[in-house]
């Protein structure tokens, strides 16, 4: 399998960029899910919230790796169709490039109007260097969890189950062209 994508496959490094954020984020969600469990103030939910922090803050740096590589080169041209699902995937990736770049962000504005740096896993700091403003931080929080998470899941959901109908439905290649090792269709 090539690096570069083609009209027929993605490359590796697309699928891997892929299936990467899609951890990042599923970990960055149980992260900060499992954070509920215990009290406020206690080590462990801290340590959860600063792997939420690195997670979102990996997945903020290679959804933009992933955008530039998607945008340098082919894309595998898609299985024909009726002219409003094309119309709908597209919109839909182009959504969830932005949600996964509008989450994390909203996610470090936060951080930064409440006057917390940001670590990314103890390797490097993002200074707090925002004035502080509680009020907009808390705003922006509200946006970040009640806003943009329930869009991502919605998106995320609608582009799994997409993939699920082309494979079980459709039985085209669509969702093994996105696989790891698949071979080409």
């Amino acid at each position: 399998m090539t690096a570069r994508n083609t009209n027929q496959q993605w490359g590796w490094v697309a699928k891997s960029l892929h299936w990467v954020i899609f951890l990042l984020i599923l970990g960055a969600w149980l992260a900060v899910d499992l954070r509920e469990v215990y009290p406020k103030g206690s080590d462990e939910r801290a340590t959860l919230m600063w792997l939420h922090k690195s997670l979102g803050a990996s997945v903020f740096f290679l959804v933009w790796l992933r955008l530039g590589w998607r945008l340098s080169g082919p894309v595998p041209v898609p299985y024909p169709a009726p002219s409003w699902q094309l119309y709908a995937a597209t919109f839909a990736h182009w959504a969830l490039y932005a949600l996964m770049i509008a989450m994390p962000f909203s996610g470090l504005l936060m951080s930064q109007l409440g006057g917390r740096d940001t670590s990314w896993f103890g390797v490097f700091t993002i200074p707090a260097f925002l004035p502080l403003d509680k009020e907009l931080a808390g705003q922006i929080k509200e946006l970040h969890q009640s806003v943009l998470w329930p869009l991502l899941l919605i998106t995320v959901a609608g582009h799994a189950g997409a993939a699920l109908w082309h494979h079980f439905v459709q039985k085209d290649g669509t969702l093994r062209r996105m696989l790891p090792g698949s071979p080409r269709y």
